[in-house]
């Protein structure tokens, strides 16, 4: 008679579905694009359940196909909160993600292949380096808490003024923000964003200043540089990995904003930024070597007032 041999492979089958989801475990927090692929492997591997059902309920009693199928519906309610478990681990990752990056970057480490990233791509974008003026003496009258709030304070006005304007914040530092144009993909008007944020940014520190001053506090002033050219992208590291540009175009940014204090003037932007922006009010403001930079350069002052 066959009914030994049913009974067989339907605990086969049964048990050889607990070794897969066992190992399956891993697998499942991969990112949001694939959240498709384990529920149909589900549905697969489910659908051979009814064949076994039918084929018991042709050679067993009553008893025996009843309690295959609450077998069944056992492991698929088990499966299904596996696969939820997964998903809800996912979206853990994604927002805490979230937290310590600009949404974009977020965004793009939880889609992208990680061996991509990390061997990343060069192309041309436009950086914005933004610094606030006297920090260091300001600092000097704060408790250390109080510093932190300065900080996070202006750090919420820079990542809105930046992210408003189609840039992504690369990171901060300390009282600087580095931001890019044009990543992780580049657009015509990347640099017309750039300089729209730069005003952006002069505008929101001028608000806060008001607000300041209004509560017997010093005002908040801050340099700005800009440049254009070709950047490297990509999750740089071992263990610990950022995603960042790099290259002389960035060396060359920081340098035009730390610049500001000593051309007296908010804002400096290179050649390369107002060749490339829209038509607009610039006037030269030195010819020299840049300190980090091979080339003589041509720096501009732009207004920041709209």
């Amino acid at each position: 008679m066959s009914l030994p041999k049913t009974r067989t492979a339907t605990v086969d089958a049964l048990s050889g579905s607990g070794r897969v989801r066992r190992g399956a475990g891993p697998a499942q927090t991969a990112s949001p694009r694939d959240g498709a692929a384990p529920w149909g492997a589900a549905l697969l591997t489910a659908a051979a359940m009814p064949l076994l059902l039918g084929l018991a309920a042709a050679t067993e009693p009553e008893p025996v196909t009843l309690g295959l199928a609450g077998l069944t519906l056992t492991w698929l309610a088990l499966r299904m909160e596996r696969l939820r478990s997964a998903a809800r681990i996912a979206t853990r990752h994604r927002d805490n993600l979230a937290r310590l990056a600009a949404p974009a970057v977020a965004r793009l480490v939880a889609e992208s292949d990680s061996v991509a990233l990390r061997a990343g791509w060069e192309q041309e974008a436009t950086v914005l380096f933004a610094d606030i003026r006297g920090f260091t003496c300001l600092c000097e009258t704060l408790a250390p808490g109080e510093v932190a709030a300065f900080l996070a304070a202006f750090r919420t006005r820079a990542a809105q003024a930046i992210e408003l304007a189609g840039g992504l914040v690369d990171k901060f530092v300390g009282d600087e923000v580095m931001a890019v144009f044009g990543v992780p993909h580049a657009a015509p008007g990347d640099t017309d964003r750039a300089v729209a944020a730069a005003r952006s940014l002069a505008a929101a520190m001028s608000a806060w200043s008001g607000e300041r001053e209004r509560a017997g506090l010093p005002p908040v002033r801050i340099g700005i540089g800009l440049h254009r050219g070709s950047v490297f992208i990509g999750a740089i590291g071992a263990e610990r990995v950022e995603f960042t540009a790099v290259g002389d175009t960035v060396n060359v940014a920081r340098r035009l904003e730390q610049m500001t204090r000593t051309l007296a003037c908010d804002c400096i932007v290179s050649e390369a930024v107002v060749q490339d922006a829209a038509p607009g009010e610039a006037r030269i403001v030195a010819v020299r070597p840049v300190r980090g930079a091979c080339a003589v350069l041509r720096l501009f002052a732009i207004r920041l007032d709209p």
